[in-house]
């Protein structure tokens, strides 16, 4: 049990000093947040300069940027940022899109509001493996988005939604959108919930529309909401792994690999090395589009 001394923290308040067991409290939370993400990631940034096929050292040769090389000279790799990029820029806009709509549904006032506000974030908490497994059977050629639209008299738009590889990745992207669109909805519903209704009531009387009160006062104040939704979903849809691969596992061929399904081929083949040196890229690659991103939009915050 840890004890104070009295006289000690009389004398560190009078020489304005700050108490040093502030420090304790956090140090449970440092050691396990540096065990868990940045122990491994560094053991990972030193593997991917050695060729690893197993986590014993003495099996480690030493490969300088031999990974980073191989990982450029995939024959796939170009097809996996592709894909990337195009799930990253269509779940962003969708879930930005649609959470920003439930976010401006729900923060009216009627009956069923929480109601609301559970159902359309209820996804998000949801397993991406569980969801993935159910969307897989209902996007089947016959599973039930198809019967579905043969009962309505459309079955025109019945598709091949997972084996079409015209479709297949914005058939991923769907099942993403769905899944984080409500999330989205809570990031955009707090900052909705802090602008002062006094300036929708001042805009109402110098007689502005709707929509000029959504650009000129609901815009500008919940732009630091729509900073961290923004770098949160793309930041989500460049990492993307988990959806893809129980929906897809990358297919049909190569349609719908993304760089996390080619790290993922890397490690399962046992190539240790390669998957952590594609790790590595993708984590700069992240960064190099997130962080401008974050600077860009923050310029634009006002303050209420």
């Amino acid at each position: 049990m840890l004890r104070t001394n009295p006289n000690r923290l009389e004398i560190s308040r009078k020489n304005g000093m700050k108490s040093p067991y502030s420090l304790y409290l956090v140090m449970p939370a440092l050691i396990v947040y540096t065990v868990l993400f940045i122990l491994p990631a560094a053991v990972g940034i030193v593997m991917s300069f050695f060729n690893a096929k197993s986590f014993t050292l003495s099996k480690w040769t030493f490969a300088g940027w031999r990974n980073y090389q191989n990982v450029f000279e995939d024959p796939y790799i170009s097809v996996a940022i592709t894909n990337t990029l195009t799930f990253s820029i269509v779940t962003t806009i969708g879930k930005m899109v649609l959470g920003m709509s439930l976010a401006l549904f729900v923060n009216k006032k009627f009956r069923g509001t929480q109601y609301m506000r559970t159902v359309f974030f209820l996804p998000a908490v949801l397993s991406n493996v569980a969801v993935g497994l159910v969307f897989r059977s209902m996007m089947h050629p016959n599973g039930l988005i198809n019967q579905a639209l043969l009962a309505v008299g459309l079955e025109s738009m019945k598709q091949n939604w997972l084996t079409d590889p015209n479709i297949a990745i914005f058939s991923c992207a769907f099942v993403e959108i769905w899944k984080w669109s409500g999330y989205t909805m809570v990031i955009f519903l707090a900052g909705l919930q802090s602008i002062d209704t006094t300036y929708y009531e001042a805009a109402e009387i110098d007689g502005a529309s709707p929509w000029q009160r959504f650009c000129n006062i609901t815009m500008p104040l919940i732009m630091p909401a729509f900073n961290n939704a923004l770098v949160i979903n793309i930041v989500g849809g460049l990492k993307v792994f988990d959806l893809v691969q129980t929906l897809t596992k990358g297919g049909p061929g190569s349609a719908t690999s993304v760089f996390g399904t080619l790290i993922f081929s890397s490690f399962s083949n046992g190539n240790y090395g390669r998957g952590c040196a594609a790790s590595v890229i993708l984590t700069i690659f992240v960064i190099l589009i997130a962080v401008p991103t974050n600077q860009f939009i923050s310029r634009k915050e006002v303050e209420a």
